[in-house]
């Protein structure tokens, strides 16, 4: 059993508790204590704390979780502080203030033909027009790295754009990786297609590639 359910049991039997759902907020403080991470949440309407199993959270960070448990008047002992309320909170996520600037090169000539594709590889285009039967399947796509996006909910988000496209708009294809290539980059990016995947913060996909891998 782990640490979060030991101590919801354990606060389960004093009371005062309810299950929540899924909130929203900034960071405004960090306290460290016990395996725990506390953070103090503003969500523009009120502030109150929240813990979640040990984690690297920085100020000012947008966060979303899932309410465990509410627990009033909790001491927590290692802190050597009482919270009037405290939430336990489960699935944190956040999103991290990415510049723009260095990591965004967008294409915007279209062409009919990918220069990059490779035997065994196939365009945006096609990923895009064959995404249904695609679905849960691995692909690679070669083309030009060109929005690179660090530890954001947990991963990196690349976006690869190789000219081809649906209309008159150039297509992109977002892969998420433990993998950073560079803006600018041409590479083989391979990993498993997600059709209409929603990963919630407003991260809503018709077609993504997760856990992918990049080569030069």
């Amino acid at each position: 059993m782990n640490k979060m359910k030991l101590l919801a049991l354990s606060l389960a039997l004093i009371g005062n508790l309810h299950a929540g759902d899924v909130f929203e907020g900034t960071v405004v403080d960090i306290l460290e204590g016990g395996g725990y991470t506390y953070m103090q949440i503003d969500d523009t309407k009120k502030k109150y704390w929240v813990a979640v199993e040990g984690t690297k959270v920085e100020k000012g960070t947008e966060v979303r979780f899932t309410e465990e448990l509410k627990a009033k008047n909790f001491e927590s002992k290692t802190l050597n502080r009482k919270f009037d309320e405290i939430v336990f909170a489960s699935n944190l996520q956040y999103r991290t203030q990415v510049p723009e600037k260095g990591n965004l090169a967008l294409m915007s000539e279209q062409v009919k033909e990918s220069p990059y594709k490779q035997k065994d590889t196939m365009s945006v285009k096609e990923a895009w027009e064959k995404r249904a039967s695609l679905k849960d399947k691995t692909i690679a796509i070669r083309g030009k790295v060109v929005k690179a996006s660090p530890n954001i909910i947990g991963r990196n988000w690349i976006h690869i754009q190789d000219g081809t496209g649906e209309g008159s708009e150039v297509g992109r294809v977002v892969f998420t990786s433990s993998e950073l290539p560079k803006v600018g980059d041409i590479v083989t990016a391979s990993g498993v297609v997600r059709v209409d995947k929603d990963f919630g913060s407003g991260y809503s996909y018709k077609i993504i590639v997760e856990n992918a891998t990049f080569v030069q």
